[in-house]
């Protein structure tokens, strides 16, 4: 197969910007590492997709720069810059075929033919695939005819704008894990943003959390879920259980008994924070009872709400495999793991 263009690191390097008077972005920082794939991760209006238009060349930053390797490529066009984009519906073609789709974004310079047949074997679409027309495929393939388009052109960056949200559930799965395996193979960079918590946590290498604007935390999806740098982090990934707590020597005492810290955390009341997963829900009469106040069965796991005995905290569990629960029902409750404290 045709080589790809070498992968670099690509850097937004203290960019801010403004819709008039309002500051959508604050001051961001953030390296995307060479071969590497990192998620963009955050609820509505909290600049995401400014962070990717300005990193894409569609806006320019009202300050910093954005930098590939040594390259400063902030006074650059969106077309002079060597960045593929995947959008939420795919932006195909729908007057072209498929494989003039994907001969859109192939250089003059190369066997346009070739190539496309390259890619079409590069994101596991049938070769036969090059004549069917856009409206013929699944949502999935042509996300995947997307991706090949955007790979035509060699770049060094892919970004992701939300490729797999117009997706059902199964067909995001598969199109997600497809579209991983493709930027894996080609060891190209690539740059993901998502308001899918899970979607962030399970695709990328990397995950970045923007609320309000601001960069509250990037590292590997498993530190900023396990060790979330605030308690509003923390909530915006996932189900968090938040319980008040003293702490004392390395361990929290809570309503639900003494839990071990992951970190060093100060001696004094603090907010513990668990996952629903890490509390055990075991017969009633063995570790602190609960009232289950509200359950809900999915099959693959139960999640329920539970009001700790002798108190008015609740918190909300998560079960794997098992029965559903009753409301009105008694159970015990017991941690597993770690917590994190924060300051009250």
């Amino acid at each position: 197969m045709t080589s790809q263009r070498t992968s670099g690191t690509l850097q937004a390097e203290n960019v801010g910007h403004s819709y008039g008077s309002h500051r959508v972005l604050h001051e961001v920082s953030l390296t995307c590492p060479e071969g590497t794939t990192t998620a963009i991760v955050g609820p509505s209006g909290s600049g995401k997709s400014t962070l990717l238009r300005i990193i894409a060349g569609f806006l320019r930053p009202d300050s910093g720069r954005v930098r590939l390797d040594n390259a400063d490529l902030t006074p650059k066009p969106a077309h002079r810059r060597p960045i593929g984009l995947v959008s939420q519906d795919g932006a195909l073609f729908p007057h072209m075929s498929v494989g003039k789709n994907i001969a859109f974004g192939v250089p003059k310079s190369k066997n346009t033919a070739q190539r496309v047949a390259e890619l079409l074997d590069l994101v596991s679409l049938p070769q036969d695939y090059a004549q069917r027309r856009p409206d013929q495929l699944s949502g999935g393939q042509r996300q995947r005819v997307a991706l090949a388009r955007a790979l035509g052109r060699d770049p060094a960056i892919i970004l992701l704008d939300e490729p797999f949200s117009a997706l059902d559930a199964g067909l995001r799965d598969r199109t997600r894990k497809a579209v991983q395996r493709v930027l894996r193979s080609t060891g190209t960079t690539a740059l993901l943003v998502t308001h899918d918590q899970d979607e962030a946590l399970s695709f990328a290498d990397a995950v970045a959390v923007l609320q309000e604007g601001q960069l509250r935390q990037a590292g590997a999806p498993e530190e900023v879920y396990s060790v979330p740098a605030d308690l509003g982090t923390a909530q915006f990934l996932g189900e968090a259980v938040v319980l008040e707590a003293h702490i004392a020597d390395g361990r929290a005492e809570c309503t639900l008994g003494t839990v071990p810290l992951r970190h060093r955390a100060d001696n004094g009341f603090a907010h513990l924070l668990l996952r629903p997963e890490q509390i055990q829900v075991t017969a009633a009469g063995t570790g602190v009872l609960g009232l289950v106040l509200d359950a809900d069965y999915y099959g693959h796991d139960t999640t329920a709400l539970v009001r700790i005995h002798g108190g008015e905290e609740e918190v909300r569990v998560r079960l794997l495999n098992a029965a559903p629960l009753e409301v009105g029902e008694t159970v015990g409750l017991q941690v597993t793991g770690t917590g994190v404290a924060y300051p009250p």
